[in-house]
């Protein structure tokens, strides 16, 4: 039998505390009783890209390279999903435990995540995809069925069944497990859809715990999820106002519209010359609702971001207020009620769980962000 150790890291798109407190989830309560809970900051912009990469790589983005869920390409003038291996600049914890002799899985809800964290992994497997998963010779629909649509909460189940098998029925050793947040972006934490969603979850993670006592687990999330009300077309809403900008770009844009639009709370802004700094980040401060704008290299500092893979400015809106292309000629949107998405400085506090692995409570003020997550791993 081999004396490995077996690991779980969850990351729980969208988790917040919040939700962790009104949702009966007394398997994860229990873990929270019997280990290492902490609530911890998610890194800017908070989107899941930045922030997945931070925790399966266990850096900032000042690092590991990934700052939005899209790019702007300055030489091909259009936008483009940042969602690839080669743009990630550190290894992945699947390269790091391989020398200790683990072997490693990636289970995702989302195809972007497949191709993203995809390095080092033996097996991997996107619920949105389950026919184009790689590693192994299981028929994934043939064992647990057709998964569920990527638009709902059952998917998370769906794919949390899929990594017990992996767990418990080959060699991996470790598995790294992530969720759409799509239930998050429905519902507030007292949702019918979200009561259900993370109770059904916790079952599943009890029996998991049940069924294998020694089983470590390491929990975290990317962001939280707020209520937003007014959204800002910065290559629209500028012009208005009387200045001039190359492009600007949401970090929240990705392909699962349905959660958000693309709205998020931090806009990228690319200018045509450098002097135009101080005009254009005037006419940003004086819209109702935005928080703050920064330049580039103050944005880096404060954020621990890569510098060349943002643009001149940052700018963030406050807890209410969100970026994005509208369909309004006057580049300003007045969003519907219930409207939830993330994105910008009120969505990141995420929970900290680490289970049947001991942290020296001298340790408590060395985890201060999601990736610092699986440094107690020790690979």
């Amino acid at each position: 039998m081999s004396d490995k150790r077996k690991i779980l890291v969850v990351m729980m798109d969208g988790f917040e505390p919040s939700y962790l407190q009104a949702s009966d989830m007394p398997a994860t309560k229990r873990m929270i009783a019997n280990g290492f809970y902490k609530t911890v900051k998610a890194m800017m912009p908070t989107v899941t890209n930045v922030n997945n990469t931070g925790i399966c790589c266990g850096v900032p983005p000042s690092l590991h390279g990934i700052t939005a869920n899209s790019y702007f390409d300055l030489q091909t003038r259009k936008e483009e999903y940042m969602d690839k291996a080669e743009m990630v600049l550190t290894p992945t914890v699947f390269e790091r435990a391989a020398p200790h002799g683990y072997k490693s899985a990636l289970m995702t809800a989302k195809k972007k995540t497949q191709t993203l964290l995809r390095t080092g992994a033996t097996i991997r497997l996107a619920a949105e995809a389950p026919q184009d998963a790689e590693g192994s010779d299981i028929d994934w629909v043939d064992r647990l069925g057709p998964a569920p649509n990527i638009y709902s909460p059952e998917i998370n189940h769906w794919l949390f069944e899929a990594t017990r098998i992996v767990l418990n029925e080959t060699d991996i050793d470790l598995a790294y497990y992530h969720t759409t947040d799509y239930p998050m972006h429905m519902e507030p934490p007292w949702g019918e859809m979200s009561l259900f969603h993370l109770s059904e979850w916790d079952r599943l993670l009890g029996e998991m715990l049940d069924a294998n006592p020694d089983l470590e687990v390491y929990m975290s999330a990317d962001h939280g999820m707020n209520f937003k009300s007014r959204c800002y077309d910065l290559n629209k809403v500028v012009p208005r106002k009387g200045g001039q900008i190359f492009f600007a770009m949401s970090a929240e844009r990705d392909p699962y519209i349905k959660h958000h639009r693309t709205f998020g709370g931090t806009a990228f802004v690319w200018l045509n010359h450098s002097g135009d700094f101080d005009r254009i980040a005037d006419i940003c401060r004086r819209l109702d609702g935005v928080e703050a704008v920064y330049d580039r290299y103050s944005a880096a500092s404060k954020f621990e971001l890569h510098p060349d893979r943002i643009g001149d400015m940052l700018v963030t809106g406050d807890i209410d207020t969100v970026f994005g292309p509208t369909d309004t000629e006057s580049g300003v949107e007045e969003l519907p009620e219930g409207f939830r998405t993330h994105g910008g400085s009120h969505e990141t506090d995420v929970p900290l769980i680490v289970y049947n692995r001991d942290i020296d409570p001298k340790d408590w003020h060395g985890y201060r962000c999601n990736y610092d997550l699986i440094k107690s791993i020790g690979f």
